[in-house]
């Protein structure tokens, strides 16, 4: 096996890497209200645990990370974590999710140690109903890391905004606004059905055309053609000068096209987001076993189908909650 590929013919060179399932945040589409237990720390990875596998990906062509929580950042040892995965492995592209608190404490030391980008979760820009998504936190400080991590160099910064229909769709506009002002990127995502804290189904989706629809009736939009290591989103250019981007796992989904992986941070190997399949890599990691942990690997892809089947149900619950499988 010299490369990731599945029985579909899908080659994998994308990897999504939770490093931990804690967050400062308490977002309601992402860690539910109640009955809620975060994972126990001493079945959390280590970062020697990380780099050992990541060199396995690297060697059969995984070429670019992401690296996610919950929030990467409230984990300890970070910065010397990525400065490893530098210097230790082959992958070519490092990339971050963050939620934006820590980046004014953080981004300096993130660009030197090796984070190529970086993409923020917003989804509002109305600090009342911000405060009420995330548990209380200050919308102008999520600006603020925004601006220090341009500063930083930090180059280009993406927005990751959820629409929920009938909760913050009416900010569509005013995002396409932000992306100019802030010369930032805005991806619109639809809702998908993990975390269950606010009852998921069909209606509350805002479908990708529908976005479109509403951003043309203000812009005129030009499609930018994407470039090595970008992701699912169709991207475009509007006349404002804004750029936006628009992932459709519902509406209009790129399962054919899907090159991801992801390892939740107690060591699970997650062949799709939208399938609760997964496949525990912890003892071959543990024992340093190449071979079996090419097995698991391997084990995974033969689990993965070809598409994921979240349309074919009106509601649907799942095990994991998003802050635990890292998105």
């Amino acid at each position: 096996m010299n490369e990731l590929t599945d029985k579909y013919g899908r080659t994998y060179r994308y990897l999504r890497v939770s490093v931990t399932d804690r967050c400062n945040f308490r977002c309601k589409y992402c860690i539910p209200t109640h009955n809620f237990k975060f994972i126990e720390h001493k079945q959390i990875l280590r970062y020697e645990d990380l780099i050992f596998a990541l060199k396995i990906f690297s060697k059969y062509g995984i070429k670019k990370i992401r690296l996610t929580g919950g929030e990467p950042l409230v984990r300890k040892g970070l910065t010397n974590f990525i400065k490893s995965i530098k210097s230790e492995t082959d992958i070519e592209e490092i990339t971050l999710t963050t939620n934006g608190s820590l980046l004014n404490q953080f981004a300096v030391e993130l660009k030197k140690a090796g984070i190529n980008r970086i993409n923020v979760s917003l989804d509002s820009l109305k600090p009342e109903r911000y405060q009420l998504i995330t548990g209380g936190f200050n919308l102008n400080n999520i600006i603020d890391g925004i601006k220090a991590a341009q500063d930083a160099g930090l180059f280009p910064i993406k927005i990751n905004t959820v629409l929920i229909k009938g909760f913050n769709d009416d900010e569509i506009v005013d995002f396409c606004h932000f992306s100019a002002d802030n010369n930032v990127t805005v991806r619109f995502i639809e809702f998908m059905p993990i975390g269950n804290s606010i009852g998921w189904n069909k209606n509350v989706i805002i479908r990708g055309k529908e976005i479109l629809d509403i951003i043309g009736e203000h812009f005129s939009l030009t499609k930018i053609e994407k470039h090595r290591f970008e992701g699912p989103a169709l991207n475009y250019k509007l006349s404002n000068g804004a750029k936006i981007g628009i992932i459709t796992p519902i509406s209009n989904h790129f399962c054919g096209e899907c090159d991801k992986l992801r390892i939740t941070p107690d060591g699970k190997l997650r062949p799709c987001l939208l399938s609760d399949r997964e496949i525990d890599l912890t003892e071959a990691i543990k024992m340093r076993d190449e071979a079996l942990f090419l097995k698991k690997i391997k084990e995974s892809l033969d689990i993965k189908d070809w598409s994921h089947h979240i349309t074919d149900c009106d509601s649907i619950e799942f095990n994991r909650t998003m802050s635990k499988i890292g998105g």
